[in-house]
């Protein structure tokens, strides 16, 4: 049994009807999952939310709490929120009894490099860490999946609640819908990191503005004198630092052009200078960016306790993130990455070019259905970086895969050559002879050929890129990274870019 008062501390609620309990069995906001003796959270549409209330009276609920609008015909009292969301996440914290027993929590807020830097923190933090992302959740000893980058309250709060005190701390991604939809609340960070902005989630967001205000919403879950980790050379970087410095967090501006901690690029080995030392920072993936999501990884663990020297070292034996710039294939090389927004794409293919000049370098990717058709175009435009692009399907849903292919198109630069992919054509390669010759290593990126191979069926797209790059080129397939599944046409079906990636490897 919980004590109301301690469910509810901290919230300004107003009791409509009835008479409280003292004692309640837990909170629920699904009608269906309520217990007797439980309080119900209503949620959901308006006109909804009258049945879904009968239906938790029914099953036990003692109170229902909801926003204003709903009038209950029932003995059981009616309180009153301002926002249910939040008034939810704060109670569920308090009924599983944190943040007062929580481990330490870093968190790491921002459009691209969050489960990288999110497994640098974790590893960094040593043997019995945990980790909660898109790729999954560890406990310290085992792994499991996890449907959301941040999962809902209940199943986040039962999960640290569960942790052993033995573990050293938990890192996790924190994304925009759970910054909007206030999953957080009642958590406390040690520290947070903000990797940057970019074009993503506006199918929900709907502007820049309102992402970058849901991402800013974390910041408000840090503790005082907490450390806040930001992308100094990020264009939204003084705004974040302005909401840091109102949270009173202790603000670190890490970048390779500006801030008060600086990483640069030696004959030895990425180093960052941070408070008048100088540390190695060993990075075992490509990509600039690469070292600051492993510096700032090591960072956030120094607000567990760890020194960043341990951190950094630490580093050293991380394995590689799952379809993080992963190499699954050679001859040619060939890798699975995660990119799925035109920054993104332009980021990851520009640093893998830099990694490997003079090599042809082919990118596979596609674009889902049913989200943010504004970045299709500047996807293929990301894309036209590499020396070819092979255009897939990538989550079409209920969209027609064709269709998506199409409005990439439609965004490309004008005079972009497209190829729309034959039956046969791997088997005869007549289609090689079309998209070569390609630039050799003196080209400069603003170069690159302009042309698009489009190829709907993802196996195959990948087979050709593979014979486009030749046994001593490189391909990126992008997009999918560790998902095993692909939906198409609103069926769900298998499909693992590492696994098929793998499966093309050539034995000596």
């Amino acid at each position: 049994m919980i004590a109301v008062e301690n469910l509810f501390s901290g919230q300004s609620l107003s009791l409509v009807s009835g008479s409280m309990p003292l004692m309640v069995t837990g909170i629920a906001r699904d009608s269906r999952q309520v217990r007797p003796g439980d309080v119900y959270v209503a949620m959901g549409s308006a006109a909804e939310q009258p049945a879904h209330a009968r239906e938790a009276i029914a099953r036990g609920a003692c109170v229902v709490l909801a926003e204003h609008g709903l009038t209950l015909d029932a003995s059981v009292p009616l309180l009153r929120t301002a926002h249910a969301r939040w008034s939810f996440a704060r109670a569920s914290a308090s009924a599983h009894g944190l943040p007062r027993r929580a481990l330490p929590l870093v968190g790491v807020t921002g459009t691209a490099g969050k489960s990288t830097t999110t497994h640098c923190a974790w590893w960094a933090m040593g043997e019995g860490a945990a980790r909660i992302g898109t790729i999954g959740w560890h406990d310290g000893v085992n792994e499991r999946a996890n449907a959301q980058t941040t999962p809902p309250p209940e199943q986040l709060h039962d999960f640290l609640a569960g942790l052993p005190s033995t573990c050293g701390g938990v890192a996790m991604e924190v994304s925009s819908h759970a910054g909007d939809q206030h999953r957080l609340a009642g958590l406390q960070f040690a520290a947070l990191a903000f990797t940057g902005l970019g074009h993503d989630h506006l199918d929900y967001h709907r502007t820049l503005g309102a992402y970058l205000t849901a991402k800013l919403r974390a910041l408000r879950l840090l503790r005082t004198g907490g450390l806040c980790v930001i992308n100094a050379d990020a264009p939204d970087a003084h705004a974040v630092a302005h909401a840091a410095n109102g949270a009173d967090a202790r603000v670190v501006m890490l970048g390779f052009k500006r801030g008060d901690s600086r990483l640069v690029r030696t004959n030895s080995g990425w180093r960052i200078r941070h408070e008048a030392v100088d540390y190695r920072v060993p990075v075992r993936l490509p990509g600039d960016f690469n070292a600051w999501n492993a510096a700032a990884g090591a960072l956030l663990a120094t607000a567990t306790g760890v020194p960043l020297q341990n951190g950094l070292a630490r580093l050293a034996s991380m394995p590689a993130v799952p379809g993080r710039l992963e190499l699954l294939a050679h001859r040619p090389d060939t890798y699975v990455d995660y990119a799925h927004t035109p920054d993104e794409l332009k980021v990851m293919l520009t640093a893998v070019r830099k990694e490997f000049p003079g090599r042809r370098l082919v990118c596979v990717f596609g674009c889902g259905g049913d989200r943010d058709r504004s970045k299709r175009g500047p996807m293929g435009c990301a894309a036209l970086i590499a020396d070819h692009v092979v255009l897939t399907t990538d989550n079409s849903r209920s969209e027609d895969p064709k269709a998506i292919a199409e409005e990439v198109i439609k965004g490309l630069p004008s005079g972009t050559e497209v190829y729309w992919a034959q039956s046969d054509d791997l088997a005869s390669g007549r289609w090689l002879d079309e998209m070569r010759p390609v630039h050799g290593a003196k080209t400069r990126v603003s170069e690159a050929p302009r042309s698009l191979l489009v190829e709907l069926d993802r196996g195959t797209a990948i087979r050709l890129a593979r014979a486009l790059a030749g046994n001593d080129g490189v391909v990126v397939v992008a997009g999918k990274g560790h998902e095993t599944d692909q939906l198409l046409r609103g069926v769900t079906m298998p499909w693992d870019d590492r696994a098929f990636v793998r499966s093309l490897e050539v034995r000596p």
